[in-house]
């Protein structure tokens, strides 16, 4: 987790920073500059599991008002909360909601999975856990470290809770137990309840733990990616020095960036005269150019080839997450997700729906601890994911296809948005569409068998109908 948590940061120490050795032999701090694809993951797997169109009801209209009021209150935050706590789900593997009352109200608890430990399950299902929150506290020239652990299980319908707090002044030591109630005192020390739901919820991702095969906790979606995200983001650092070392250089001769004397002012004052500003880094001075004319140096940049091979990364790690070949791509405009279209039988929607299975459950969990909590009564909770991002592609093409041929798009536009094709793409195909119709196709007709002059006017006409 601690792993993939600097990955999730976007700066991995024994990584992104690093030395190198100069021709002076002088060694140099370098920064290597990341495209942050761990945080883009995982953003992308949270916005393809959750949004704002995901429907949580009860099965009548007043307990539905009632739980949202809860959800949404001011303290739990429900709708703002949820979306960055499956994302931080993904970058970790695990995390937890916990569910207590404080000052009468019911209050959810977002936990990140570091600071969880398991100590009862059996096979995946976790029914023990230990949380922990560490702070220090100043006490004359020391520094105190408090732990506070809860430990929080559900066996055969009893849900009990229990709170243990530590003080150390070693940072690496837990420290001797100290009475709970004398550092909380308005916190009960021992809880127990009879009910049928727990008031905790281990959230984690459907994917086997193969570094810890033994372990009930989950695996990071990031875990068995990090050797693609060093390959991006070398390759994204050396795009990057790509222009910053193939900037234009100019050589002059050493002597000719130095100052000469041209004469006296009224004053008696030596006037100077620079025919190079030194200070531009363009120039750049050297020995052994004396009565040499002044040299360029210039190097054509290989941008594309860059593109290309950052490409090829995006699709081995597109493939590793199980979202398809082509979910990422990368252009001169920047990183790009395919997330337009999402078709069901593709990689995509497969994933997808493998993901939300273990998220619909501990939602579930969640819904009816709260309602218990709060005496809501219900008969059935709905949770209705978003699916509308999943679209049949074979019936998209075909509607395009019936609005060209009724002459209401252009054959750019139908490519565009039908076929997913990028501007700088559509002129190439239609050239070679139009080399391939003189080969296979009787003269006259275009790639969808309509006569070509008739379609041609329908376009022109709908243009002449647009301009008006």
């Amino acid at each position: 987790m601690a792993i993939c948590k600097e990955w999730y940061r976007g700066d991995v120490n024994d990584f992104h920073h690093y030395t190198v050795k100069l021709a002076n032999g002088r060694t140099c701090d370098k920064e290597r500059k990341t495209m942050n694809m761990p945080k883009k993951v995982c953003e992308d797997f949270s916005s393809l599991e959750w949004s704002e169109k995901v429907e949580i009801k009860l099965d009548s209209e007043s307990s539905t008002e009632r739980l949202w009021k809860i959800l949404d209150s001011k303290e739990n935050a429900f709708s703002v909360n949820i979306p960055q706590f499956i994302e931080k789900e993904y970058a970790l593997g695990t995390a937890v909601t916990v569910e207590y009352k404080k000052d009468g109200k019911t209050i959810i608890d977002y936990i990140e999975g570091d600071v969880v430990l398991p100590y009862k399950y059996t096979n995946s299902y976790i029914y023990g856990i230990i949380t922990v929150s560490r702070f220090t506290e100043k006490a004359g020239n020391l520094t105190k470290y408090i732990t506070h652990l809860t430990y929080h299980e559900y066996d055969n319908g009893v849900y009990s809770k229990l709170n243990e707090v530590y003080v150390s002044l070693n940072e690496n030591s837990l420290g001797m137990e100290r009475p709970f109630t004398e550092r909380f005192p308005d916190v009960k020390e021992y809880e127990m309840y009879q009910t049928e739901n727990p008031r905790f919820q281990v959230w984690k991702l459907p994917i086997a733990n193969n570094f810890d095969t033994g372990s009930p906790m989950g695996l990071s979606i990031l875990a068995n990616q990090i050797d693609k995200f060093k390959s991006i983001d070398n390759k994204f650092d050396n795009f990057d020095r790509e222009y910053s070392l193939g900037k234009k250089r100019i050589l002059v001769d050493r002597k000719a960036v130095k100052r000469k004397a041209e004469g006296v002012d009224e004053n008696g004052n030596i006037q100077y005269t620079s025919y190079f500003d030194a200070d531009d880094e363009v120039y750049v001075a050297i020995e052994g150019m004396e009565d040499q004319p002044v040299k360029e140096i210039s190097s054509d940049l290989r941008a594309e080839a860059y593109i290309s091979a950052i490409n090829a990364d995006l699709k081995y790690l597109s493939s590793g997450l199980r979202l398809g070949n082509d979910f990422y791509s990368f252009d001169k405009d920047g990183l790009k997700t395919a997330t337009e279209v999402v078709s069901e039988n593709s990689d995509t929607f497969r994933t997808k729906v493998q993901h939300q299975i273990p998220i619909y459950d501990c939602l579930y969990d969640l819904i009816a601890t709260i309602c218990e909590m709060e005496n809501i009564s219900y008969k059935e909770i709905s949770i209705t994911f978003d699916d509308s991002i999943v679209q049949d592609e074979d019936a998209l093409i075909k509607r395009g296809i019936e609005l060209y041929n009724a002459g209401l798009i252009s054959k750019e536009k139908f490519m565009k948005k039908y076929l997913h094709y990028e501007d700088s793409e559509i002129n190439d195909e239609l050239l070679k569409i139009k080399e391939d119709k003189k080969i296979v196709q009787p003269e006259g007709l275009d790639f969808f068998g309509m006569n070509e002059e008739n379609n041609d006017d329908k376009e022109k006409n709908n243009k002449n109908g647009d301009n008006k």
